[in-house]
């Protein structure tokens, strides 16, 4: 205890060892819970839509004033909805009163969900109680006692996180003399972008039982579409007493408002070219067609806003084009008697916007736009989305040019965190944490991230009756995107080599990783330098170039096994599936993911997968097995036809199951196929079991070794905690 001490003396005294736990702090457990781009001051909104000044006044001053009643006001209801449509301005109107509750002191948390995320509802009260924490001393300390205690209460059902980390925990503060006291304001912006309609409906009873009860200081104000089974969780009797509700409709009511964003908007854009303010541009007549037609709606006074002020683009022409869209479809609408719906002329004017595209790069402009909307609910960054696809720098410059009036691009503001690794070896060398944080800043920041502006452009190019030769969906449109996929799975897959393919000059690779203490098939192929000539849109180092590499290559791979794609798939892409190396993928997803990972079989259900010296072993614990089965039945014909797997000779088959248990070859409906072709095959073996509820599939390039582990392993191999399969 003094070590080195001597020549004193301590009398009548007692020593404590008082041990400190060196790990994680319970808010540091809470926050990896959370989701921190859904604050309304997050970067991944910025910059966040709010109300223009002097706009949408009287909607902001009701809201603030129920999250701040007067002294004299009677008691406010607990409950705000504000709901309507698309397009009309609620996020905008949901971020100002949150900016002056915050100044105001009374605003205690707000998430934001985003069609960009599709934000998963089990990190919505995580967020909430996250950034109460950071409001109330008292309630912190608390809460990371709890955590520290229990770890596995961020794992608990959305009721129970509720009541053990923000009711008992106020009422205990109560009971201490330490109550919050004045009422707090939590906003919920978007709740119909959550991931499901039940999460939706089900945070609603949540909050709104608590409310009714009065059971926390909250008060909580909810903004979203009206969705049929939103309009029914609010009309509940127990809910609908203590709601006050406020739409926010299509109406010509907001003009006004419109028109002074424009005229000011306008401005702005006279001051970029350094003209006079007294310019007559545009006329007071320009200003009123370009309200009529949008309708009440703000998206669409916002993207003429962003279209007319695209670098590189004469302002005048620009209005003009949109002046005349706005004419034609007019004239097009009385000439059949067609009744204006609101979003009308909003997708006449996103029509002009694609006819505007040259015709030479209009076929990457819809590569990128499908690969977009397909995952329109997650954020992306450029540099993965453009390897994905095959774009250089300059390209994917060429492509955003033409569509800045509704994709959002926002520049790469932090840098990856490599946590001490060596930036100039693969991704194998690193630690599964750097891998780990690494991937996660690939797949959403790398060179920036990019999303759209609005869902109403994302509607508008799914739907091919609005969009028409411009849908992203359609069959020429799957072809060119499956052609990509072969191209680039094609392109990767000569720059790797196999450990076991006889290929001597990957010996001293190999050596190097094996002295590491590192098991893996895979290396770069000979004369590749590193992953960076494989990278369209490459970064600055090998860690992360051989981490996007991968990545990308595994999930081609995924991409062309969805039979989706075969409905309308030219037959001359199925050619090319002979020359797939499911080998290397197999290698990929193992190093990619060496341990235990969620993920989907070709049931296409959720479940766990799991690499064993190379080979790949998953299981489904599915309640819905059986509705998933036909939809199986079909994915296995579609497989055969297009010649990606084949059946395997009979007699294999019976020689594989003969050393099965009877009973599992009784219950259980199995296959085992040959998935490629010649050397570059796999083995693929599954198994369903209705009356147990399980599917069990093993992918292996050597059948024997595989089979012997797929049988010791099976019964023991998967964790029993499903929030591993969540």
């Amino acid at each position: 205890m003094f070590p080195g001490a001597h020549n004193f003396v301590i009398n009548n005294s007692q020593f404590i060892d008082q041990q400190v736990d060196a790990g994680p702090t319970g808010i540091d457990i809470l926050r990896e819970a959370t989701n921190p781009d859904a604050a309304y001051d997050s970067s991944a909104r910025d910059p966040a839509p709010r109300c223009f000044p002097g706009t949408r006044e009287q909607f902001v001053e009701d809201i603030v004033h129920w999250g701040v009643p007067a002294v004299s006001a009677d008691d406010p209801l607990p409950l705000f909805w504000v709901k309507g449509p698309a397009g009309v301005g609620k996020s905008a109107v949901a971020q100002t009163c949150v900016e002056r509750l915050k100044d105001m002191g009374r605003l205690g948390a707000a998430f934001f969900f985003a069609v960009k995320i599709r934000d998963k509802a089990v990190q919505f009260f995580p967020t909430i109680i996250y950034q109460l924490c950071s409001q109330f001393p008292d309630y912190r300390d608390h809460i990371d006692w709890l955590i520290r205690r229990d770890r596995t209460i961020l794992d608990k059902a959305m009721a129970t996180q509720f009541r053990v980390l923000i009711v008992e925990p106020l009422q205990e503060l109560e009971r201490k003399g330490k109550r919050i006291g004045k009422r707090i304001a939590i906003f919920i912006d978007g709740l119909d972008k959550c991931e499901s309609a039940d999460a939706q409906c089900e945070i609603i009873r949540i909050i709104a039982t608590a409310a009714r009860d009065r059971a926390t200081p909250f008060c909580w104000a909810f903004f979203s579409r009206p969705e049929a089974h939103i309009e029914g969780a609010f009309a509940i009797s127990g809910i609908i007493k203590i709601t006050a509700t406020s739409v926010l409709p299509v109406s010509h009511d907001a003009d006004g408002d419109i028109e002074l964003y424009l005229r000011s908007s306008f401005e702005n854009i006279l001051r970029r070219h350094h003209i006079s303010l007294k310019s007559q541009w545009p006329s007071d007549d320009d200003i009123r067609t370009l309200v009529r037609a949008a309708n009440g709606l703000f998206v669409y006074a916002a993207t003429v806003v962003r279209f007319i002020a695209q670098p590189g683009s004469l302002p005048d022409e620009s209005l003009h084009e949109i002046l005349t869209t706005i004419s034609n479809q007019r004239y097009k609408n009385t000439a059949i008697g067609a009744p204006l719906s609101p979003f009308t002329e909003l997708d006449a004017f996103y029509m002009l916007i694609m006819k505007r595209i040259p015709s030479h790069i209009l076929p990457a402009v819809l590569l990128f736009l499908c690969e977009m909307c397909i995952f329109s609910h997650r954020e992306q960054s450029v540099a993965f989305i453009s390897s994905y696809l095959g774009f250089s720098e300059v390209t994917f410059k060429a492509v955003y040019n033409h569509l800045s009036a509704v994709v959002h691009l926002q520049g790469q503001d932090e840098s990856p965190q490599y946590l001490n690794a060596d930036v100039s070896r693969p991704f194998q060398f690193a630690s599964r944490n750097v891998v780990s944080e690494l991937g996660r800043f690939i797949y959403r920041k790398l060179g920036g991230s990019i999303n759209f502006y609005h869902k109403s452009f994302v509607d508008f190019l799914v739907y091919s009756s609005h969009s028409g030769p411009f849908a992203v969906f359609s069959p020429a449109t799957w072809n060119a995107r499956y052609k990509r996929y072969l191209e680039m799975c094609l392109k990767f897959e000569e720059s790797y080599c196999i450990q076991d393919s006889g290929e001597s000059n990957c010996f001293s690779y190999f050596s190097a990783i094996f002295l590491n203490g590192l098991n893996t098939g895979l290396a770069l192929a000979p004369g590749v330098p590193d992953s960076t000539s494989s990278l369209s849109y490459p970064y600055t180092n090998e860690l992360v170039n051989s981490l996007l590499k991968a990545d990308i290559f595994y999930r081609m791979h995924r991409k062309i096994l969805y039979p989706l794609y075969y409905c309308s798939l030219d037959p001359r892409l199925q050619q090319q599936f002979q020359y797939i190396d499911f080998r290397k993928c197999l290698h990929v997803q193992s190093e990619l993911y060496p341990s235990s990972t969620p993920g989907r079989g070709m049931l296409n259900c959720w479940g766990i997968s799991r690499p064993i010296s190379g080979i790949q072993l998953f299981q489904c614990l599915s309640d819905n097995l059986c509705k998933s089965l036909p939809r199986f039945d079909k994915t296995i014909g579609k497989l055969q036809q297009v010649g990606i797997i084949r059946a395997c000779d009979p007699s294999w088959v019976s020689s594989f199951m003969s050393s099965f248990p009877p009973e599992t070859r009784d219950q259980s409906i199995t296959g085992l196929y040959h998935m490629g072709h010649g050397s570059k095959s796999v083995f693929w073996y599954w198994e369903i079991n209705v009356k147990s509820g399980y599917c069990r599939e093993m992918r292996a390039v050597d059948l024997t070794e595989g089979g012997r582990i797929y049988r010791e392993e099976r019964f023991d191999l998967w964790p029993s905690d499903k929030k591993f399969y969540t």
